[in-house]
């Protein structure tokens, strides 16, 4: 009878773009997850939430948590992409992992839901360490016997506020510190502190002035450098002559 027959590839994947055609073509059966007609209804139902959903969403499924995930995530699995597709997530996701088991465990485990607002978590998904944050939520999703079956996650991208934030927070810290410098070395030594309170842009900084006649070069502040370091870096000389007009 065909209203009684397994509803196909197609049907249990059918559109979210780029995403949902990988996964039309995909042999699952070489995964833990089985071909898609075999597939817990509870899985395909999470599967078409996230798949046409605009917001970044992924669904990791079974014990192994195979990950899926849609188009609008592929920003944040990055040069993961496309193998990432399919694969558990410890093994996506090798460099958070540490963080990221215990909010797994919480939702498969216990069954209890985990919220994280700006998380930071260093990933490498272009071949190199990266600052992020992010806002997502673990839920737990009830397979069809009662237990749960997987996780269902939405997350947020928080990183170009979260910097944002911080360096305009930088600025003004600077400004403020230095407002009331009355010489030089006061506002040398001021601008190194308050260049101090955000070691992630500025893990160190050095503030030099060029003595134009001697053209001697005079460390006056630093933050982030051991004051061996700072010692040695005071004995630096320019060795060629300032550009711009010479002064007679």
């Amino acid at each position: 009878m065909d209203n009684c027959r397994p509803a196909d590839t197609t049907d249990v994947l059918s559109g979210g773009g780029e995403l949902g055609a990988l996964m039309r073509s995909k042999d699952w059966s070489t995964t833990p997850l089985g071909p898609p007609q075999t597939w817990p209804q509870s899985l395909k139902t999470s599967v078409r939430i996230m798949l046409t959903s605009r917001q970044p969403m992924f669904v990791w499924w079974g014990d192994e948590l195979i990950n899926l995930y849609n188009d609008a995530y592929k920003t944040i699995v990055g040069g993961k992409h496309p193998q990432a597709l399919g694969q558990p997530a410890a093994a996506v996701w090798w460099e958070i992992w540490d963080q990221v088991r215990p909010r797994a465990e919480s939702a498969m485990r216990k069954n209890e839901g985990t919220y994280d607002e700006a998380l930071l978590l260093i990933m490498e998904r272009n071949g190199y360490p990266e600052e992020t944050y992010y806002t997502f939520s673990y839920s737990p999703v009830p397979n069809d016997q009662g237990g749960t079956g997987g996780i269902i996650c939405a997350n947020t991208d928080d990183t170009q506020r979260i910097i944002g934030e911080r360096q305009l927070a930088l600025l003004r810290e600077l400004a403020t510190k230095t407002a009331h410098a009355r010489t030089w070395q006061d506002a040398c030594m001021l601008s190194a502190d308050a260049l101090a309170v955000n070691p992630y842009d500025l893990p160190f900084a050095m503030i030099y002035l060029v003595e134009p006649e001697s053209q001697r070069v005079l460390l006056a502040g630093t933050s982030g450098i051991s004051a061996g370091i700072g010692r040695l870096l005071r004995r630096l000389r320019l060795r060629a002559p300032l550009a711009g007009p010479s002064r007679r």
